[in-house]
């Protein structure tokens, strides 16, 4: 897998300016008034911005700073099976702006302060969702990588499965970074049965379904852009972001799941396999045990992480998981 087709699921992004004048965007306001009766702020809320296809983004403006926040690549569009690269959603979001009489988010200039080192001046981020859909060949390949990958963890975050048994999570509640890995056709029918998700056409869905498509997505949280110095738009770039998916993707390690009949296993190897399988007391070295480990590992397999035998088959076929970018037909009839 040396393609990674990254982009851009969701964005929060704010401004302020120098200039003011502009127009005000909000949804009224928040006031916070304390015992004594005074007040302590006023916040202006953001505004729901409805774009076709009941698409909706949102957008805030005191005349003097904004602020959007959503997902640009499902603005105005069907379905965002595939969306845009970082570049290209700050252009389309800068778009929209421009069509609201508002100042665009800018990168600003790079300053040198003795206590903080190199900063920007101008947009600052504070979240970012970054994806990349996989083809896996088949729905029940799908629920098979995604069973796998729930044995795993990511970083220090341990994978857990949904009950719906098509979604793993990383790290939910985290500050820093939450990711999940899910099947996009199960996600799709779900979202269908809504009114957001009644424009996915069955071309679309069908082809989640019929090449088993699934989407690893990881949510980086303001925390996380503070500490990796990606706060400000100027220091963020896809490479960057490519980078960071990279680092923090499973598939990485995995170009392929494979679930043999254990009998290919041999000898202690097999009976490491089996022990963990069936939850039975593990009798060997801390040594032989990580051994083990990395043994298994290929087979998509991690006896640190309790099993679950509902969730373990005795004999599939190897899934090969490949990065998918956008066919010709969805960029022609979808983008």
């Amino acid at each position: 897998m040396n393609a990674y087709p990254v982009f851009v699921d969701y964005l929060t992004i704010r401004q302020d300016h120098f200039e003011d004048g502009f127009p005000i965007f909000n949804d009224g306001k928040i006031i916070r008034i304390d015992s004594d009766g005074k007040i302590e702020y006023v916040l202006d809320s953001r505004l729901g911005l409805e774009g076709s296809y009941d698409s909706r983004v949102m957008i805030k403006s005191d005349g003097r700073s904004v602020e959007f926040t959503g997902n640009i690549s499902r603005y105005g569009r069907k379905d965002n099976l595939f969306g845009y690269t970082f570049a290209e959603s700050i252009y389309k979001i800068n778009s929209l702006l421009q069509s609201l009489g508002l100042p665009p988010f800018t990168s600003g200039k790079l300053y040198r302060f003795a206590d903080k080192g190199w900063t920007w001046t101008g947009a600052r981020v504070s979240r970012i969702d970054i994806t990349c859909n996989y083809v896996t060949g088949s729905e029940l390949d799908a629920q098979a990588v995604i069973a796998s990958m729930s044995q795993h963890h990511v970083g220090r975050q341990k994978g857990s499965l949904a009950q719906n048994g098509a979604t793993v999570e990383y790290g939910r509640g985290s500050k820093y970074v939450y990711g999940k890995l899910y099947s996009k056709f199960f996600e799709l029918q779900l979202h269908k049965k809504k009114k957001s998700g009644q424009h996915v056409t069955e071309e679309v869905i069908d082809f989640c379904r019929q090449y088993g498509v699934i989407r690893q997505e990881f949510t980086l949280k303001s925390r996380f852009l503070l500490q990796n110095g990606l706060a400000y738009l100027g220091s963020i770039t896809d490479d960057i972001l490519v980078q960071v998916y990279f680092d923090r993707s499973q598939f990485k390690r995995l170009e392929q799941v494979k679930y043999d009949d254990v009998n290919e296993l041999k000898g202690a190897l097999r009976t490491a396999y089996l022990t963990w399988k069936y939850n039975m007391p593990v009798e060997v070295s801390r040594t032989t045990f990580y051994r083990h480990r990395i043994a298994l590992l290929k087979y998509g397999v991690d006896i640190s992480i309790p099993s679950n035998i509902e969730m373990m088959p005795d004999r599939i076929r190897t899934v090969e998981i490949v990065a998918l970018t956008a066919p010709d037909w969805y960029l022609q009839n979808y983008s």
